[in-house]
């Protein structure tokens, strides 16, 4: 492969790692927002089961169904909601998995580039080693080790 490929897949890496990120803080907002609904369902479920004690006049009893009906509307506006945050909370789960494949691909991708380059180099370096011996030049005293020339 060439520089320009080399170039080219670190690009494409670090832009698909961007990407990464940003899906996954998605998907933590996403996270977020479907905890919060589910709290304030939770806590208008709480209310609604509560019994509220006191004197039970008729006024406080038409009070306490307009407040219980109140209390349903809410439930019902939360659900719905809540419903809504899900669908987008699993597209934006999916949005990350697809990201993360990607992000897993193009790094085995740029893996499987680096140790082709090694093994072109290690290849190279046979092939001048093996020009040498047949040629009979020595090998400079740097690369051998020693300066004998011996073992």
């Amino acid at each position: 492969m060439s520089p320009a490929k080399k170039f080219r897949l670190a690009t494409v890496e670090r832009l698909r790692g961007k990407r990464l990120e940003e899906a996954a803080q998605a998907l933590h907002t996403a996270q977020t927002a479907v905890r919060e609904a589910e709290a304030r369902r939770d806590d208008l479920v709480h209310r609604l089961q509560e019994q509220r004690h006191g004197e039970t006049t008729a006024y406080e009893l038409e009070l306490e169904a307009v407040y219980r009906f109140r209390l349903r509307g809410d439930l019902a506006e939360v659900e719905h909601e809540l419903a809504k945050l899900t669908i987008v909370l699993e597209q934006r789960r999916e949005t990350w998995l697809q990201a993360r494949a990607e992000v897993r691909a193009v790094g085995m991708l740029h893996d499987r580039y680096r140790e082709e380059r090694a093994q072109a180099r290690q290849r190279a370096e046979q092939r001048e080693m093996d020009e040498r011996a047949g040629s009979g030049r020595r090998m400079p005293a740097a690369a051998s080790g020693n300066d004998s020339g011996g073992s």
